[in-house]
């Protein structure tokens, strides 16, 4: 990263490094990670409900609606950058993050209830284009609040373990997201029959909750103390992925994305399929997964003290990959589809732990190195990778199911599917997720081979995240 002439020297007069390590304080902490709750509800219920709700209670065949999937993410390659840009340069005296957070939260619960809840339309192509707008919407309020949401993590504090335990109570938070939306949403759905109403009245009750968990943050972190740093920029949108180490991370994460996003939009398909359609199955798979995460995040919190922030990574994505695999086995009998839950609810911990306590560590140690303050920059950047993740997952997901011979139906209409399709909706929930997130392991490596010979050549980031 070249940094601007003259931007050290801006550095020096208006950001001055505390002689002491400062603490947010446990009421701005916890008020921080309830923000996760509103984002895992975005990440996760479209996740494992909207290609559904397209192809099943919509009738609107899977190539199609994976394809609308992938059309916000065209948008978010110039927005989200520039939401991040924007809030490293806003200043009001509600802070630089605050305001974005606000009226991301109030968008956000607007998108997300008319979302699920189209009109009746007599083609589908017309339901295909409210939920791609209505989808757009969506992702674009998750923006708005996801990045300075993120972003406070890397400028609260200079303390690399504070940063830690801080992205602990984010994961635990998260994994109450995950809890609702994972687990209440599709009982919701599943309650009603699958029938529009059913998906309308989940909309409602879901986004309320995200935007009481997102309300939350915003009220709640009004006592954080943002250390005060230059203004000065590259002047580059994507100068961020010139940063060897950052670059490395963000391919690393799209890939874990991407295998997210293909197990989890095949799950509710899975469940209906090859499960035998049981009404809570998908409940059970996301409550057993979250409650491990929760119990688990603590022991991931220590290894990361002993072993390194990077190793843990390697560990608990080469578990999670093992996890997500192991549902190829989960027909086979009681033990089969506990197993998968349990590794991959303990596996799942550490992903969420080590993605997000890694990248404020690169991103403090780049503003040391170049005297730079771009935190916004390098989150929109971060978010974008994370969506363009989970679209391309769940396009994949749905050309995958097209090609095979998939026949989408009416709501509550139990199709007989081919053995083709049968076979690729298994393949897509297990195996070929499994491998996708293996391939993550290469670039997480060279980011820790960057970060590392990079924080040896700045004094005092030498032990960030080794």
């Amino acid at each position: 990263m070249i940094a601007m002439p003259g931007s050290r020297r801006i550095l020096n007069r208006s950001f001055t490094m505390p002689k002491t390590k400062r603490t947010p304080g446990l009421s701005f902490e916890l008020a921080y990670g309830v923000g996760s709750i509103g984002t895992a509800i975005f990440v996760i219920a479209p996740q494992i409900l909207l290609l559904y709700f397209m192809t099943e209670a919509l009738s609107i065949p899977p190539g199609a609606a994976g394809m609308a999937l992938l059309f916000p993410k065209l948008i978010e390659l110039f927005t989200d950058p520039l939401i991040g840009r924007w809030s490293d340069r806003v200043d009001t005296r509600w802070g630089r993050r605050r305001p974005f957070m606000a009226v991301g939260a109030v968008l956000f619960v607007i998108g997300f209830i008319a979302l699920f809840s189209p009109p009746d339309f007599n083609h589908w192509r017309s339901a295909l284009i409210w939920v791609l707008l209505l989808y757009t919407l969506t992702t674009t309020a998750y923006t708005l609040f996801e990045v300075p949401y993120i972003t406070m993590l890397a400028e609260v504090t200079e303390d690399s373990k504070t940063r830690t335990r801080i992205a602990g109570w984010r994961s635990v938070f998260l994994s109450v997201g995950f809890l609702l939306a994972g687990g209440l949403a599709p009982w919701v759905v599943q309650s009603g029959g699958g029938e529009r109403p059913a998906f309308a009245t989940m909309g409602l009750l879901i986004g309320l909750m995200s935007f009481a968990a997102m309300t939350t943050t915003v009220l709640g972190t009004s006592n954080g103390r943002v250390i005060q740093r230059s203004r000065q920029s590259s002047g580059s949108l994507l100068q961020p992925l010139r940063v060897p180490a950052f670059a490395w991370l963000w391919l690393g994460f799209i890939i874990q994305m991407v295998s997210v996003s293909v197990n989890s939009s095949l799950i509710s398909f899975y469940n209906k399929y090859w499960l035998g359609n049981e009404e809570l199955t998908v409940s059970k798979i996301f409550i057993g997964v979250m409650t491990l995460t929760v119990i688990t995040t603590i022991f991931w919190t220590r290894l990361a003290r002993w072993s390194g922030k990077y190793r843990g990574f390697y560990l608990a994505t080469t578990l999670y990959a093992l996890g997500m695999a192991l549902f190829w086995f989960a027909k086979d009998g009681f033990w089969g589809f506990w197993l998968a839950i349990i590794v991959l609810g303990i596996a799942n911990a550490g992903q969420q732990l080590f993605c997000f306590a890694i990248m404020p560590d690169i991103v403090a140690a780049e503003r040391q190195r170049s005297g730079l303050a771009e935190e916004g920059s390098f989150t929109g950047i971060w978010v974008l990778g994370q969506k363009l993740g989970l679209g391309l997952g769940a396009g994949l997901a749905g050309i995958g199911l097209q090609l095979s011979g998939f026949v989408e139906s009416s709501a509550g209409e139990l199709v007989g599917q081919t053995n083709s399709a049968l076979l690729a909706i298994v393949m897509l929930t297990s195996l070929v997720p499994g491998a996708i997130c293996l391939l993550s392991l290469f670039p997480i490596y060279k980011s820790r081979q960057h970060f590392t010979s990079s924080a040896k050549r700045t004094a005092g980031t030498a032990s960030i995240s080794e």
